[in-house]
């Protein structure tokens, strides 16, 4: 299987890098995986011509934390081909896929301004091992935010809790594959953490759509 992965498109803020992007891209992927902060500010219909250029693909998306919670239902109703993922788990043939807009450290002010502290990113990880150890054929675990600090390098330090959380060295159930987003201006987009691939797959880190065949 091909995979093309990409995040942060925060269209249209970064629209000219994907359809420049979009120019070397195998023809002939498989699968299309988005890591979330797909519009810019929550304004789902800057997602249309992302979608537009994509749709011949099969695609699986994740929210980011500027896909706002209360536009997601208008991302799921106007781009209904999408398989959108909102912690939960999809199957496609020998691969099963867990997406979440993931865990981060520390909540930001205005998460918690709308109560997301540190027990609802608690709770989140727990539910995203329980559908890891509850899936046993290939696991991709796609998320927004990163889940470990090792693709994250380049970012100050002191940003890192709100950049994700180290989710992967703390799973008891880990997945083969991790794609995530969010951190613009990693310098490190891979790491392998034990068997454990990660890929951070942001489009102004990278410039590009990431290929991984599994």
């Amino acid at each position: 299987m091909l995979i093309a992965a990409t995040s942060d498109i925060h269209s249209p803020r970064y629209l000219n890098d994907f359809f420049i992007a979009l120019r070397y891209l195998p023809q002939h992927v498989d699968l299309v995986l988005l890591a979330g902060d797909l519009a810019d500010k929550g304004k789902f219909m800057h997602f249309d011509p992302v979608y537009n250029a994509l749709r011949k693909f099969q695609i699986v998306a994740v929210f980011g934390n500027e896909d706002f919670r209360e536009e997601r239902e208008k991302y799921k109703e106007k781009f209904p081909d999408v398989i959108w993922l909102d912690d939960e788990k999809k199957q496609l043939d020998d691969v099963t896929i867990i997406g979440s807009e993931g865990v981060i450290k520390k909540p930001t002010v205005w998460q918690k301004m709308k109560g997301i502290d540190e027990k609802f990113y608690t709770e989140r990880k727990k539910k995203i091992e329980e559908m890891l150890c509850s899936s046993s054929s290939f696991k991709i675990l796609l998320t927004h935010y990163a889940p470990t600090y090792k693709t994250v390098y380049g970012e100050r330090p002191s940003a890192y809790p709100g950049l994700g959380d180290e989710l992967i060295e703390e799973l008891q159930c880990k997945p083969n594959l991790a794609i995530h987003g969010h951190a613009h201006y990693a310098k490190v987009t891979f790491a392998k953490l034990d068997n454990t691939k990660v890929y951070n797959v942001a489009l102004p880190a990278n410039k590009k759509f990431v290929i991984i065949e599994i």
